[in-house]
């Protein structure tokens, strides 16, 4: 026998049901975006005598696109050994056969959130082909995938030059150094070497050249006085095609300062008159120059007297504190902005 439901309890049985069933769902539901980092795709290494520098741009998101902060930044490395094949440079086979560098035994690690070294000991590492990779992890979620691959061999290359040294010029600076004897082993060099030179100031070093030096000398015309710079030089050599640099030498800083004084004028003329005597004499052409001093001596006086405690700026000045039937002898000088002095153009006059 059926029981009949209320008219009011059917209304609110249905409304009950449509609004569990509605409750939430506002489209179709779509899996999370891994907590994941963006991984490298810049990373570069280079060998520089017996250390390799990693250089990479650290990715600042992960996949979503929220901003990363870099917790731990790791390195792997593998040896390639035997056979080659497409498979053991792939991604998976380099994650599953790969090891941490620090764990490698080929060298001291000191690594940074863009930029790492590892000094080799060329003793175990030398000949060897190893391929390198990193991942990084934020301070939540898990690794990135691992960064492009790169391939290195490391090498016994030259030892840094010896006896960098510098002589200041009023036009140059000329840096000299002596070519190495050896490799880094102590092996005698017997390849053709190249010098690549650096300079700095305040900031990185650049190189003073557009290719490699041949010689042991250089001269840096491209300087100014009153500033400080520092030198290096690597020894280079090449090999499969590349220039390969050597170790780094000792540092040279040199302090260029003008103590080149301007020549002495030439022309002096003077001229006895009745305002006094007028003297002239042919402009300098040095760059620098800053003006002219005058001094004047004649019998009876213990030396010279400056008679322009401010420097001339023109070739010509009136001494009119002169007496008649008197011998004088004038010294033009000329001043450069460093305050040098040049010789003295010397003439004599009586009145």
């Amino acid at each position: 026998m059926k029981k009949n439901v209320p008219p009011l309890a059917a209304c609110l049985l249905i409304f009950l049901l449509s609004f569990i069933s509605g409750c939430g769902h506002k489209g179709q539901l779509q899996e999370p975006v891994p907590r994941r980092p963006q991984a490298v795709r810049d990373l570069r290494i280079i060998q520089q005598g017996a250390m390799l520098i990693f250089t990479w741009s650290g990715p600042r998101s992960y996949l979503s696109g929220t901003p990363l902060e870099i917790s731990v930044v790791e390195i792997r490395a593998l040896e390639i050994k035997g056979e080659e094949t497409p498979e053991k440079r792939s991604p998976t086979f380099f994650l599953k056969y790969s090891r941490p560098l620090s764990e490698l035994g080929i060298g001291r690690l000191e690594a940074g959130w863009n930029r790492a070294t590892l000094s080799l000991d060329l003793n175990k590492a030398a000949g060897r082909k190893f391929l390198f990779g990193l991942q990084v992890r934020g301070k939540k979620g898990s690794w990135s995938e691992v960064s492009n691959l790169v391939e290195i061999r490391p090498e016994i290359l030259p030892a840094a030059p010896a006896g960098l040294r510098a002589e200041v010029g009023e036009d140059r600076i000329l840096l000299s150094w002596e070519a190495p004897a050896s490799n880094l082993d102590g092996r005698p060099l017997t390849e053709k070497v190249y010098y690549n030179l650096y300079r700095a100031e305040d900031g990185d070093f650049r190189p003073l050249t557009r290719l490699p030096l041949e010689s042991t000398t250089f001269a840096d015309r491209d300087f100014s006085f009153g500033r400080t710079y520092r030198y290096l030089v690597r020894a280079a050599v090449v090999r499969d095609g590349e220039l390969k640099e050597g170790a780094d030498p000792e540092i040279l800083e040199v302090r260029a300062e003008d103590v080149f004084p301007p020549g002495a004028p030439d022309g002096a003329r003077a001229v006895s008159g009745e305002e006094g005597v007028a003297l002239s004499w042919l402009p300098n052409t040095e760059k620098d120059l800053a003006g002219y001093r005058v001094y004047r001596w004649q019998d009876g006086e213990t030396g010279p007297v400056l008679l322009t405690p401010d420097l001339l700026t023109a070739p010509v000045f009136l001494d009119r504190s002169v007496a008649k039937q008197a011998l004088y002898v004038y010294s033009i000088r000329a001043v450069d902005k460093s305050g040098n002095e040049s010789p003295p153009a010397k003439i004599q006059v009586k009145t």
